[in-house]
């Protein structure tokens, strides 16, 4: 029915784009003859399968084809291919849809066929020159399904963003988050150093794990990728380093290395290894205001310094005591004056007050100041028991350190003296003063008081001896001189 109709559409208007095609119309009558009766006997009843046309049209249809094929060639056989094909593809459908204009034939185009949905094949490209080739069916290639392509991103920056450490995160949630290692952080943000964690602080995370890099002098990307035990290529064709075009490593540069992983400092992993240090977050920190600032044992600036601290180091703070807070950096901790660190508003308010922690230890001072005129030891023939200090006269003289005195006035060979007990079988000898000491036996006297002035008076008779204005200043410890030098700052 309706292909029919489509087969006869197609016959006429390849007729009228040929002149051969006409000619052989006229002459290929009885093989469209019977054609027709094959398409009547197929529409008497379109719904129902038909048998096969008889034998005797068969026969007739195939001489005609045969002399149509020897006189018009490749142009008879596909108005009969499609004839014959239109019960079963619907071809004059097809090739009616993909008929060249008059121009397109004059210039050669091509006449491109449609595959059929039902054989999977398509006819090859026919041209209005070279009438007599023929047309091959070829099976139709199917395109293979393209993999996605992954095309490469522009990265600058080795590292994805900077995330702002919020209260109750910890080192560990973030590496679990961004599926980088914990260390690769700890790195990333020079953590190494045992730092405490400031609430709001800013941590780069980096894209993949590894560990940045600053370029020393003479350094290629060779010797870095051997100290790191990577391939130079991973350092090279990081997407950040720019590095690809081969060009020279600059001093300075911070470089990332993919698959780094050098060894955490035993400083942090002795404070519960990488459980502990995964369960890191932000808690109350001071920022160190000036560099060289002491870390001490105590509240106080007679307890002894334990390190010194440089600018912009963060200590987590612990308890506070009369203007001086408690903290603990890298497994240490100590007191800092308050004054010395950046604190946000109300920390220290909220802080615990302490009395836990040691008696200030023993404070030694300079008893005066001039010239060391005479050293400890050997001195003419005999043995000097402590350290002369040559001024002027009325210099003043002060305790070396905090105790009582045990005597005071004339002394056998020092003439005018000062005896102070410090405890723990330490005692201190002041001699040659110009005139009697301002300090009486008994007296509590502190590290640095003045207790007299620089003379030169001595006791002949008590084997003394002064050449000058000067003090002698002996230690003893449990009665045995040492030199003072060892104890004084």
């Amino acid at each position: 029915m309706a292909r029919w109709a489509y087969t006869r559409q197609f016959i006429s208007s390849l007729g009228s784009a040929s002149p051969r095609l006409s000619a052989a119309r006229t002459r290929s009558t009885s093989a469209r003859a019977c054609l027709d009766r094959v398409r009547r006997g197929v529409e008497r009843s379109p719904d129902i399968a038909q048998p096969a046309p008889p034998a005797h049209l068969i026969g007739h249809a195939s001489r005609a084809v045969g002399r149509a094929v020897i006189e018009h060639g490749w142009l008879i056989v596909l108005v009969l291919l499609v004839a014959f094909g239109d019960p079963l593809g619907g071809w004059s459908e097809r090739i009616i849809a993909a008929k060249p204009s008059h121009d397109a034939q004059a210039r050669g185009s091509q006449i491109r066929m449609p595959a059929s949905e039902s054989t999977g094949e398509m006819i090859l490209p026919l041209t209005a020159v070279g009438a007599g080739r023929r047309s091959v069916a070829q099976p139709l290639p199917v395109a293979p399904i393209a993999p996605a392509q992954s095309i490469p991103l522009e990265i600058s920056d080795a590292f994805r963003e900077v995330h702002l450490l919020e209260g109750g995160e910890t080192l560990g949630d973030l590496a679990r988050r961004y599926g980088v290692s914990l260390p690769s952080i700890i790195w990333s943000n020079g953590l190494d150093r045992g730092d405490a964690l400031l609430l709001g602080q800013p941590l780069r995370i980096p894209r993949i794990s590894g560990v940045p890099y600053v370029v020393t002098d003479g350094e290629a990307v060779g010797d870095i990728a051997a100290r790191f035990g990577v391939v130079p290529d991973a350092i090279s064709a990081f997407g950040p380093n720019h590095l690809q075009d081969g060009r020279d490593l600059a001093v300075g540069e911070e470089i990332f290395i993919p698959g780094g992983d050098p060894p955490l400092p035993d400083l942090l992993l002795a404070q519960g290894g990488l459980d502990a240090l995964a369960a890191r977050g932000a808690e109350p920190t001071g920022i160190v205001l000036e560099d060289e600032t002491n870390l001490r044992e105590g509240p106080g600036t007679d307890y002894h310094r334990q390190i010194q601290l440089d600018h912009g180091r963060q200590v987590a703070l612990r308890a506070r005591h009369a203007g001086w807070l408690k903290v603990e950096i890298a497994g240490v901790a100590g007191w800092i004056r308050v004054d010395m660190l950046q604190i946000a508003s109300g920390l220290v308010d909220g802080l615990p007050e302490t009395d836990d922690f040691p008696p200030p230890p023993p404070r030694w001072v300079w008893p005066t100041w001039g010239t060391l005129t005479s050293p400890f030891g050997a001195r003419w023939g005999a043995f000097h028991n402590g350290i002369d200090i040559a001024n002027r006269a009325w210099t003043p003289i002060v305790a070396a350190r905090a105790g009582r005195v045990r005597e005071a006035g004339w002394c056998s060979g020092y003439g005018y003296c000062v005896k102070i007990s410090h405890g723990g079988g330490v005692e201190t000898i002041y001699g040659h003063l110009v005139t009697k000491p301002s300090v009486a036996a008994g007296d509590e006297v502190a590290a640095g008081q003045r207790i007299g002035s620089m003379g030169s008076t001595y006791d002949r008779v008590g084997g003394g001896y002064s050449t000058g204005v000067h003090l002698h200043f002996t230690v003893l410890v449990n009665g045995r001189a040492v030199n003072p030098l060892t104890v004084l700052p």
